[in-house]
């Protein structure tokens, strides 16, 4: 291998990197109003503002439907608004009966009920699920009206189970105000500080970019 094939390699594997962290963009003092933070996700239609006093908690989850394997966050606010962000996908192929058999043993159920096989009806909706999963938009909210309004329930979609974790990791460093080194004002690497002073992370003034 030349030198400048091995250049163009080394330039590919530092740009995956560099992308694989950095799912989400974090730029401080970026909302002039230090009590707000803010959320922004890759559509001009979907945008978060809420105000760092009135968190309750933040929440991380993963669990399954009869069709989906969701992991999602939840932020409490004060008041009754709920702000839900996640990500979905259709089940593979034997992942509800593993979840079923687990929830038999777990139960106490005869291993015998725990091997048998998915309900046809519940692996028909698995499959249509599949196929909306497909068909639509992996940023896109799904809602059935009037049958689920999801009534004072903020909700976001985004693409990747790896930009829902890296924004849940931000959120929490925030929210618990652990230390980091800055630079210009911006949170930069340890090797990248000029001062080996550390300061607390706010969620106020902060935005979260999600790409």
């Amino acid at each position: 291998m030349n030198t400048l094939s091995k250049y163009l390699l080394s330039t590919l594997l530092l740009c995956c990197v560099a992308s694989s962290l950095s799912a989400v963009t974090v730029r401080t003092r970026a909302i002039k109003n230090k009590a707000l933070f803010g959320i922004t996700f890759p559509d001009d239609t979907k945008e978060y503002y809420g105000k760092e006093a009135a968190i309750h908690s933040i929440s991380k989850q993963e669990y399954i439907t009869s069709g989906y394997r969701v992991v999602e966050i939840n932020i409490v606010t004060a008041g009754n608004g709920l702000l839900r962000i996640y990500h979905s996908r259709a089940l593979r192929l034997g992942e509800l009966q593993a979840a079923m058999a687990d929830g038999a043993d777990a139960a106490g159920v005869p291993s015998a009920i725990q091997r048998s096989p998915v309900p046809p009806g519940v692996q028909q909706m698995a499959d249509r699920a599949s196929a909306v999963a497909e068909a639509m938009t992996s940023d896109t909210v799904m809602k059935e009206y009037p049958l689920a309004t999801h009534a004072r329930t903020i909700e976001y979609r985004v693409q990747t189970r790896s930009e829902l974790l890296d924004l849940f990791d931000q959120l929490q460093k925030h929210w618990l105000k652990e230390p980091a080194y800055y630079e210009g004002g911006q949170i930069v690497d340890e090797n990248e500080a000029t001062s080996k002073k550390m300061e607390p992370r706010s969620l106020g003034g902060t935005r979260f970019i999600v790409k």
